[in-house]
């Protein structure tokens, strides 16, 4: 992939060349993906990207990035739990939740009628 975008076969990559390199993968990359990539290789800030900069930075991003879609797909294919079974799960949590607030309520309500002022 790097002397694929190499044009110049210079050994390292402008910001465009590592740009497009990663562009051409299937990893779901969106351009912030990519620019935080390039801030992240380029360690010696001379705007060029070497091949020893690159693998690590490289590497980690694409394995990063992979797992990210494929939790995102993960998620996106998961259906909502049935409200009905959440209730089930946290009942006693919801209890207790309820009875707190209904007594913090009851204690501010001075009038007794159900209604606090603001």
């Amino acid at each position: 992939m790097f002397r694929g975008v190499d044009d110049d076969n210079s050994g390292k990559l402008t910001y465009e060349e590592f740009k497009e390199a990663f562009k051409s993968l299937t990893y779901g990359l969106n351009d912030n993906d990519i620019n935080m990539m390039v801030a992240l290789a380029d360690e010696d800030k001379d705007e060029m990207i070497s091949w020893e900069e690159f693998i690590p930075i490289g590497i980690e991003a694409i394995k990063t990035f992979y797992s990210r879609n494929i939790a995102r797909k993960k998620a996106e294919e998961m259906k909502h739990p049935d409200p009905e079974a959440l209730k089930l799960v946290y009942w006693d949590e919801i209890t207790k939740t309820y009875n707190i607030l209904r007594y913090s309520f009851e204690e501010v309500d001075e009038i007794k009628d159900g209604m606090i002022s603001l």
